[in-house]
């Protein structure tokens, strides 16, 4: 989280309910904007539908479109996020900010030709209209930019900049919504679509406004080294594969579950399963709070245990202040996680109880409401999972954090494809068991690297320390031997 830290904890300092009431504000914003601009923009525009009558296959195939945009968008994006997090986590705490805005149009130019070349593939043989082919894939594009960008806007700092970026898009979007449905003749998906790439575009262009007069720190005749940040992919791949398994493992179940009787083709182009879906989206909703919580948590409290730790091995600290300010670090670290189980288990049972009244009047099926109840608990383990995740990449556990995620979408692919073959009774607790596994692995190697970061700390680091080389390193230095002195 490159950034938020140093302004969370300037709020938190801060006297009175409104600093703490800012600092949470702050946590949102950086860790669930897309989720929350896509929630927000899906919802108003599904209201001005029903409003104004659409017919449901309009409304079905925008659904389709839109899904598979942001889920898509995000598996493609996740691998390449994560090492260009550390990038500028690195370039920020060595001072060096000129690299940062580089690496934006760098990352940007390196992942937007993948995106490209999977959504042409994809919507290329569909027979759907080329306008609405040609506006899904720009919307396509442009949230693959945003989740890019969602990566620098934890350093920008100044959260109300962002709360107006995402503000005036989901504005503009729901505005050209209407304008389009009520007094245009436009194809209703076209136009929707239309509306929400209007609506990204400003997003982009006001966050990138930011951005660059934030970081366009570098003198002008300074070189633009934009692909500097390719040598962490030698050193640091582990993070790529890490984030990229984790998230596939996110929605390989409901892919599963598409292929399987539940699963439904829209325009003879996307397959998705509503049965499951649904209810999959609304138990995710749940551990929303989790994630602000721990953000706060981890920045605020442990980070200060974490600090003086590593801060009295630097400084020539005796063993047994070391080992002090490891048993407070470790004593901290559990008990944040405890807080976050015991409030997440809470809001878990909350959105049970609510949905227990709730999604039957809107229309979910038994058999959904049933799947919602035990993903609803899968969401719980896998959120507390993610967090243990996170604290073994503070620590550098990138091994440990791999083998977790590597160990998630393997055993939620099998128990998944295992549920289906069982039957109704069964779907669901795929993903439960496989979370609920993962997450028992990811407590005993926190627990274990707790218990041996001494030996973490001063054996794990060579005796020598060598150049790293690597095919990235070697790339990067022939793109820019002719800039370096």
């Amino acid at each position: 989280m490159a950034g938020i830290g140093f302004e969370l904890k300037k709020l938190f300092r801060g006297k009175g309910l409104f600093s703490n009431i800012k600092a949470y504000i702050y946590s949102v914003i950086v860790s669930l904007g897309p989720f929350i601009l896509a929630t927000v923009m899906i919802v108003a525009i599904q209201v001005l539908l029903v409003f104004t009558d659409q017919p449901f296959k309009e409304k079905e195939l925008f659904i389709a479109t839109v899904i598979y945009a942001f889920i898509f968008a995000q598996i493609i994006t996740s691998g390449f996020t994560m090492v260009i997090t550390r990038f500028v986590s690195d370039m920020l705490y060595s001072r060096r900010p000129e690299q940062v805005l580089p690496s934006l149009y760098g990352i940007i130019m390196l992942v937007t030709p993948i995106a490209a070349v999977a959504s042409i593939l994809f919507l290329w043989p569909s027979p759907l209209p080329p306008a609405i082919k040609l506006v899904s894939y720009l919307l396509f594009m442009e949230i693959v930019i945003t989740y890019l960008m969602m990566v620098y806007l934890t350093a920008l700092k100044d959260y109300i900049k962002i709360v107006k970026a995402f503000s005036w898009g989901v504005g503009l979007t729901i505005a050209i919504s209407y304008i389009f449905l009520r007094f245009t003749g436009l194809n209703t998906v076209l136009g929707m679509i239309m509306a929400m790439n209007a609506g990204f575009l400003i997003i982009i262009s006001l966050l990138h406004s930011y951005l660059k007069s934030f970081f366009n720190t570098a003198p002008r005749k300074a070189p633009r080294k934009y692909f500097y940040f390719l040598t962490y992919f030698d050193r640091y791949y582990s993070l790529f594969f890490m984030s990229f398994f984790y998230t596939l493992g996110l929605y390989i179940h409901n892919f599963l579950f598409w292929s399987s009787s539940l699963g439904i083709t829209v325009s003879s182009t996307y397959v998705y399963a509503p049965t499951y879906d649904v209810p999959s989206f609304y138990a995710f909703l749940s551990v929303m709070p989790s994630m602000v919580v721990f953000v706060v948590s981890l920045e605020t409290s442990f980070y200060e245990k974490y600090r003086s730790y590593y801060s009295l091995i630097t400084g020539k600290g005796n063993f047994a202040d070391i080992e002090n300010a490891r048993k407070n670090m470790s004593w901290v670290l559990w008990s944040e996680i405890r807080n976050v189980m015991e409030l997440q288990i809470f809001f878990s049972l909350v959105f049970i109880v609510a949905g227990f009244y709730l999604l039957p009047a809107m229309g979910i099926s038994a058999l959904s409401f049933d799947i919602f109840m035990i993903l609803s608990l899968g969401a719980y383990c896998n959120i507390i999972l993610l967090v243990i995740i996170l604290v073994l990449l503070y620590f550098e556990d990138r091994r440990g954090a791999l083998f977790i995620s590597s160990t998630f979408i393997i055993t939620n692919s099998l128990f998944t494809a295992g549920t289906i073959y069982m039957g109704e009774r069964a779907y669901g607790f795929g993903f439960f068991i496989a979370a609920f596994l993962s997450l028992i692995i990811a407590l005993i190697e926190l627990r274990s690297y707790l218990r041996n970061i001494h030996y973490h700390t001063f054996c794990g680091q060579p005796v020598i320390q060598k150049e790293l080389t690597g095919p990235f390193r070697k790339l990067t230095h022939m793109l820019y031997r002719h800039q370096d002195k």
